[in-house]
């Protein structure tokens, strides 16, 4: 049954392969609002800060500059968020402002959560099964709530690495992602699960975005905001090389979701949809490695493999800022995100 489980998974992820590189390669761009879920922005409470990568999904949003813009949470409050240049953001398949997960969620939908290793108990074959939107919930599923919050860290991750380079009006539109655009999605699991001060940090560091000249200027709350994160996760029990597999695909395939959007006619149009991608990956890897020793005792070749895949999807964001020229095609980076998905493959059945 496994040896067939794992003949279904390979050739979905062939057609995959083959899809990204040839003739689906020019609808990529089109298709990939279609995929994403309708979000509405969060006027909330913050997060810690740090370092991890992530991706969420859902329709444009302009964050506003200095000052910010503002965007109406939920019933209808307001919160300013940071950055100058009002940027128009976008194109992140996996989160949804309005609390809906998107594309990138896929794998944590009813039937892509159990099998062998899953989690959730529910059965079924695991990988992209069933559509994203209502049926992922930061609640019920501990996949997608983990994934939720490594989006966080990815948008963090991007935002502290821009402006300790000098890059600040660049990075501050960062600063508010993960309260706009994810904590809208993880808000009820947060608070399932009894953690209730991250929501202050985000909303803290997204209306004093506008502000900041310097790190020292965020660096504080970053790091109330990157703390509450952490124990969050860590307080995720019942972890295993299934779920997180499926947290490394759902942060690539939000990454890739996040590059496709970027180009346009062969440059990069969206330098934040690229620096969001090159933050989720980023996490990703971290992620990856922090949980290693689990994975190679399930299986040593299925690690190296995802390794050496993770590694080679990476090198399309190569610098912080968009290079001149891409350094990976859109379809050849579909095609990377397939091999990863084929090298997790036997910790998912």
């Amino acid at each position: 049954m496994n040896n067939q489980k794992l003949k279904l998974w390979t050739g979905i992820g062939m057609a995959t392969l083959l899809a990204s590189s040839g003739a689906m390669a020019d609808q990529h761009g089109g298709e990939h609002h279609d995929e994403m879920m309708t979000s509405g922005a969060h006027g909330g409470e913050g997060g810690e800060g740090g370092e991890h990568h992530g991706g969420e999904g859902g329709e444009k949003s302009t964050h506003g500059g200095e000052g910010g813009e503002n965007h109406g949470g939920e019933g209808g409050e307001k919160s300013a968020h940071g950055g100058e240049g009002g940027e128009h953001h976008g194109g992140e398949g996996g989160e949804a402002h309005g609390g809906e997960a998107g594309a990138a969620f896929s794998y944590f939908a009813a039937g892509g959560e159990g099998g062998e290793g899953g989690e959730g108990g529910e059965g079924g074959e695991g990988g992209e099964g069933g559509e994203a939107g209502s049926a992922i919930s930061s609640v019920k599923s501990d996949g997608a709530y983990v994934a939720m919050l490594h989006m966080m860290q990815g948008h963090l991750m991007a935002a502290r690495e821009l402006i300790k380079a000098g890059n600040v009006a660049e990075g501050r539109p960062h600063l508010t992602h993960p309260w706009a655009e994810v904590y809208p999605m993880a808000d009820a699991g947060l608070e399932s699960r009894g953690q209730n001060t991250l929501g202050k940090h985000l909303k803290a560091l997204a209306e004093n975005a506008g502000k900041v000249e310097k790190w020292g200027d965020t660096s504080k709350t970053f790091q109330a905001a990157w703390v509450d994160i952490e124990k969050a996760i860590k307080s995720v029990d019942g972890q295993s090389a299934a779920s997180v597999s499926r947290v490394v695909l759902s942060l690539t395939k939000q990454a890739v979701l996040e590059y496709d959007e970027a180009l346009e006619d062969g440059r990069f149009v969206a330098e934040h949809e690229y620096q969001d991608g090159r933050g989720f990956v980023l996490t990703a890897q971290d992620y990856l490695k922090n949980n290693q020793g689990m994975l190679k005792k399930q299986n040593k070749e299925a690690w190296r493999d995802a390794e050496k895949a993770l590694s080679e999807l990476q090198k399309a964001w190569p610098t912080a800022l968009p290079p001149k020229q891409p350094a990976m095609s859109v379809a050849n980076l579909y095609s990377a995100q397939a091999r990863l998905e084929l090298a997790l493959a036997p910790y998912l059945y």
